[in-house]
């Protein structure tokens, strides 16, 4: 039985030139990641480092997490434009409730 409180993130390591590039982009781009909003990007922490991410529910299909991916780096692009972002660089992470995001 799935536990529906398990989380998939799909996402990316905060360093700090994607942190001052995230800082010094448009303000009319913020609302992608400073809102906590789920359609949107997160800035989450596992193990005290920090991630922009997507989230998800566990048990999706293939499909979904390319197509998370997809959305995550397009999302990025038009963060910060100067940003470059490699296929490697994205990683994919199942948090538990006990991990507590």
């Amino acid at each position: 039985m799935q536990n529906t409180e398990n989380k998939l993130i799909v996402g990316i390591k905060l360093n700090e030139k994607l942190r001052f590039q995230l800082d010094e982009s448009k303000v009319s781009m913020k609302h992608f990641f400073e809102n906590n909003d789920p359609k949107f990007l997160q800035i989450i922490q596992i193990n005290s480092e920090e991630y922009l991410a997507k989230i998800t529910k566990s048990g999706v299909s293939l499909e979904d997490l390319e197509n998370m991916c997809m959305n995550l780096k397009t999302m990025l692009k038009m963060i910060c434009p100067k940003f470059i972002i490699t296929d490697n660089a994205i990683k994919i992470y199942a948090i538990t409730p006990k991990d507590r995001i």
